[in-house]
């Protein structure tokens, strides 16, 4: 994949998943019943945060930072991509699931494998890691039954 088609999917990709947070935040109906929280923070407000950061590390005056930039969102890509684990085998367990987190976490999936190669793998293994560990002891989840 070449880079101008990268840069453009590291521009899409966060605006997209914020957008489906959004949505997910105001719909009422299909996933309603599932709920989560990491520290008591509601996943989706984090969701929203977590692309816009993403989205802001896009932006010429802070992409002009290569190597600090660059390890943040090898850091930020592959933790939230340990946590997506901890969030899927949740859906797993409970056999719900909800198609904005899936599509949500295939943002990730996606903005991880295309931001791959540039990543110090070191850094984006560790942070996988503790990624998961997170996600393993701070979230919170329930799924409410529908009546």
């Amino acid at each position: 994949m070449n880079e101008k088609m990268i840069k453009r999917l590291n521009i899409i990709l966060p605006v997209a998943g914020m957008g489906l947070m959004i949505y997910y935040e105001i719909c009422d109906t299909s996933c309603a019943y599932i709920m989560g929280s990491f520290l008591d923070i509601d996943l989706k407000i984090i969701g929203i945060l977590f692309m816009a950061v993403l989205l802001i590390l896009t932006t010429p005056a802070v992409a002009s930072h290569k190597a600090p930039v660059g390890h943040l969102r090898a850091m930020m890509l592959a933790g939230a991509m340990g946590g997506e684990v901890i969030l899927f085998r949740f859906q797993v367990v409970h056999q719900t699931f909800c198609p904005f987190c899936l599509a949500f976490g295939l943002c990730l999936l996606i903005l991880f494998a295309i931001n791959f190669r540039v990543m110090n793998k070191y850094l984006a293994g560790t942070s996988f890691l503790a990624g998961i560990c997170a996600f393993a002891l701070f979230f919170q989840g329930s799924v409410l039954p529908l009546y």
